[in-house]
């Protein structure tokens, strides 16, 4: 049986699919092991962290995440029941809700950012130069600019 050998453009889409993957899964079984969070509640708790008065609408979540606000919910449900989020309405729009953190969702988030950076540093970072992170970077903002542009 004769194979053909793959684009460049297919090869080099199908490692960085695999790259996101593995790290992904390496980054959310350290997270879970060493501070009990999922890699997404880490990265709700985050968007909602670094927004004005620590609480963004879910809609907003899910945007930022690039994600379904399906899945939004479901990761508020289980902060929510830990008692790290709450959900508030807002009093001029009733269908408007937004996930805030709580005091003890300050302290989690707090605590775990130190475990989410070395994890990103073992699995990921600290594997490239300066350089060849450099260049990554500049790939996914081109890439990302263009789709952007095309969405518009």
């Amino acid at each position: 049986m004769v194979t053909e050998e793959r684009p460049d453009g297919l090869q080099a889409w199908s490692e960085l699919c695999e790259l996101v993957d593995t790290v992904r899964v390496a980054l959310n079984r350290q997270l879970q092991a060493e501070v009990g969070l999922t890699l997404a509640e880490n990265l709700v708790l985050c968007q909602i962290a670094m927004a004005p008065e620590r609480r963004l609408r879910m809609v907003d979540i899910a945007a930022h995440l690039n994600i379904a606000k399906s899945a939004v919910t479901k990761t508020v449900d289980r902060l929510e029941g830990r008692g790290l989020l709450i959900r508030q309405s807002d009093p001029g729009d009733r269908r408007t809700v937004y996930a805030a953190l709580t005091e003890q969702g300050i302290k989690t988030f707090a605590a775990a950012q130190p475990a989410y950076l070395r994890s990103v540093d073992q699995h990921f970072t600290g594997l490239l130069d300066r350089a060849e992170l450099l260049n990554l970077s500049r790939t996914a903002s081109t890439v990302l600019h263009e789709q952007h542009r095309a969405t518009q």
